[in-house]
């Protein structure tokens, strides 16, 4: 029966790219896929993970659930203040490099590899060569049409005009919107005090840039205990690979491309769009890098190293040309 089930969702969804019946591994990625969220609650469980769109998500979740099982782990798209309905010992919320969260928020809408997204876009007529398809051409278009005439409201991905996230602090975003349901909201500007005060009391800080210690961090926090791959001047660290779901970007026709491809005039308009989670970011940054080394510290070990520390402490300030 669950053959047959994630048989058929692979078809339906467009995770099913040619004729070939699913291998064994093709199944397990497609229950990866599933288990990125939580489809009902669960008041009770030992960590909520704030699920941002296009912040490691499901590969976060997949190595939570690693540490703690899947079945305590709570995980959806919704604004943080979700975690106040239900009693969760740990909240952990991810961040991510601003710029490359935008660029990725568009590349994911137009190579739209993704099988939930295939359904649900499909349905609405809003996939490429359908009735309502309506995506900018390219990331610079998508950013300048946005720049010029932003589409503020409470609403998200599936009912926006060409079905693509709101790239304006959505971060900030998630931390500072109220909803006891989904987190519909796209405004300019979040209540950015309550944003960075919840990013305060969160339990645990995840940094996608630094996914490999960020992963180091949970299992510290929510087990006591270091795997023998956190210690970064060890050979096992080189030998440890990274979680990564996959959205089938790999199947995609198109090329996905980098925010350094991207003209100067555009990154600057990203940049005005995402003022508040480039704040957000760096005081992110900051708190994970004491995090980190407070865990150092207690268990004696390397976990991030003097050049990594540089590279991910690189990334929270901008240089710029033009």
């Amino acid at each position: 029966m669950l053959y047959f089930f994630l048989s058929t969702l692979q078809v339906v969804a467009g995770l099913h790219f040619d004729d070939r019946v699913p291998s064994r591994s093709n199944l397990s990625s497609i229950k990866s896929y599933l288990d990125c969220w939580d489809l009902s609650k669960k008041n009770e469980a030992k960590v909520f993970h704030l699920h941002t769109p296009k912040v490691a998500g499901c590969s976060v979740v997949k190595d939570l659930s690693d540490i703690v099982g899947r079945e305590q782990v709570f995980t959806d798209e919704v604004c943080f203040s979700y975690s106040s309905q239900g009693s969760y010992e740990n909240t952990v919320v991810m961040v991510r490099e601003p710029r490359d969260h935008v660029y990725s928020m568009y590349q994911f809408c137009k190579l739209a590899s993704d099988p939930g997204y295939r359904l649900l876009v499909g349905e609405k007529q809003g996939l490429k060569g359908q009735e309502k398809y309506n995506l900018a051409k390219s990331f610079d278009a998508w950013i300048n049409e946005w720049h010029k005439n932003p589409r503020w409201g409470d609403y998200d991905i599936y009912d926006d005009d060409e079905f693509c996230y709101c790239p304006y602090n959505m971060q900030s975003s998630r931390l500072a919107c109220n909803s006891k349901t989904t987190a519909k909201y796209c405004h300019k500007n979040a209540d950015f005090a309550v944003a960075m005060q919840n990013l305060e009391s969160a339990t645990i800080i995840g940094v996608v840039e630094a996914y490999h210690e960020s992963v180091c961090l949970f299992s510290a926090r929510l087990t006591g205990s270091l795997p023998e791959h956190c210690d970064c001047e060890s050979a096992s660290w080189n030998a440890y690979l990274e979680t990564h779901v996959s959205h089938r970007e790999d199947a995609a026709d198109e090329a996905y491309g980098s925010i350094e491809d991207v003209p100067q005039d555009v990154i600057h308009k990203v940049d005005d769009m995402t003022k508040e989670d480039r704040i957000l970011y760096q005081a992110a940054v900051r708190r994970f890098a004491a995090d980190i080394k407070e865990v150092e510290l207690r268990f004696g070990k390397r976990i991030l190293c003097d050049s990594d520390l540089q590279r991910l402490q690189n990334k929270t300030t901008y240089k710029t040309t033009g």
